[in-house]
């Protein structure tokens, strides 16, 4: 078809396989696809999708998404604008700027080689910079949240830019204004990070200082650091960069619960099994203080009831990391659905813990989203 934006607007694409942009490897077609290289350019698909009476959705790396087999009957924005630029003073602290198509990891490279202490402890995470935001990506101590100086965005009804800072994104845990309260009121255009040249260590973790530990290492350079965290990632998640399948990284989220629901836990835990698996529930509870409230790793629930291995067509609970689902190679959505559905069914009966699901859903239908959100009901 003509370019519906004009020959100076960005390429379209109909009917383009979405498959082959997502790190689950499945997902349908899209109606209209649209690579952007700008903030225009994403406004010009935003105008399609409103001439076309459409709904739209922006596709970053792909990596937090899971898109129905029937794909998506909208605009889908894909941004391709890259870039990082640096000051040119060397100061104790500096301010990274990344757009928002800039591959994640490759931005933590890029800071771990030039010697910028903050965001090694997220290396070897999936995705666009941009999406890093979204959800607040975190790990092993760290969160992008933490070093955010201000983010630019797109504002959708308007068109207008506009800078946001950490306090107006309202950072949780994988969670900010982006997933939440103003999902869907902004383009991510790029990021503003605040890092420092004069070390910050965060060794804490048990998985992080155990690799040191092991290795006779005191204070170790950030390179080796990211050297850790990518060797930790690896042996625990499944990087999805396999051939013939993928993943999108956690696709449940851990527990934070009040003492309240811990107890409640506690005592299901005992009732439906062993004592070695209270021991260890205890020991979990101990070992995760938090201010507030207490942090429980889904993986550990999912792992007692006995998912990890556990298959419905080519989609896999990981047998190493049971927080990841896996396409086996030629799975179907479908097959992921119906996967994360019993997962939370089973854990839900025998744990009364309710895991809630991380990446997002795109092109179900609405008895498909109730299915897997009213789990606790069937």
């Amino acid at each position: 078809m003509p370019n519906p934006a004009g020959a100076e607007g960005p390429h379209i694409r109909e009917f383009e396989p979405l498959k082959p942009y997502t790190t689950f490897k499945m997902g349908g077609p899209a109606r209209f696809f649209i690579e952007a290289g700008s903030a225009d350019e994403l406004c010009q698909g935003l105008g399609l999708a409103r001439k076309r009476a459409l709904p739209h959705f922006v596709l970053g790396g792909g990596s937090n998404v899971l898109i129905s087999d029937r794909g998506f009957d909208g605009v889908v924005l894909h941004p391709i604008f890259r870039g990082v630029s640096l000051p040119s003073v060397n100061t104790p602290e500096t301010h990274l700027n990344v757009l928002a198509g800039e591959i994640w990891d490759d931005v933590v490279k890029f800071t771990a080689e030039r010697g910028l202490w903050g965001i090694e402890n997220l290396s070897h995470i999936p995705g666009q910079a941009g999406a890093a935001l979204v959800q607040n990506i975190g790990a092993y101590g760290q969160q992008v949240g933490d070093v955010l100086e201000s983010t630019s965005v797109l504002e959708i009804a308007t068109g207008t830019q506009q800078v946001l800072s950490p306090a107006d994104c309202e950072f949780g845990y994988r969670r900010s204004i982006f997933n939440t309260t103003a999902r869907g009121q902004y383009i991510i255009l790029g990021i503003r990070l605040k890092l420092s040249r004069t070390p910050r260590r965060v060794l804490d973790y048990p998985d992080v200082r155990a690799y040191f530990d092991e290795r006779g290492i005191k204070d170790p350079p950030l390179t080796k650091i990211r050297q850790a965290i990518i060797s930790i990632r690896d042996r625990k998640f499944p990087f999805p960069r396999e051939e013939k399948g993928g993943n999108a990284g956690s696709f449940f989220k851990n527990l934070t619960i009040s003492e309240r629901e811990y107890e409640a836990l506690h005592e299901k835990v005992s009732r439906n099994f062993s004592p070695r698996v209270l021991e260890r529930l205890t020991e979990i509870r101990n070992r995760f203080p938090a201010a507030s409230q207490i942090k429980i790793p889904a993986a550990f629930l999912i792992d007692i009831c006995g998912l990890k291995g556990y298959r419905i067509g080519a989609a896999q609970v990981n047998e190493s990391q049971p927080l990841v689902l896996v396409n086996r190679g030629g799975g179907t959505a479908a097959d992921v659905l119906a996967l994360a559905l019993h997962v939370r069914r089973t854990v839900w009966a025998r744990t009364g813990a309710a895991l809630a699901i991380e990446p997002e859903l795109v092109g179900f239908s609405e008895q498909e989203l109730k299915a897997i959100h009213n789990f606790k009901e069937n």
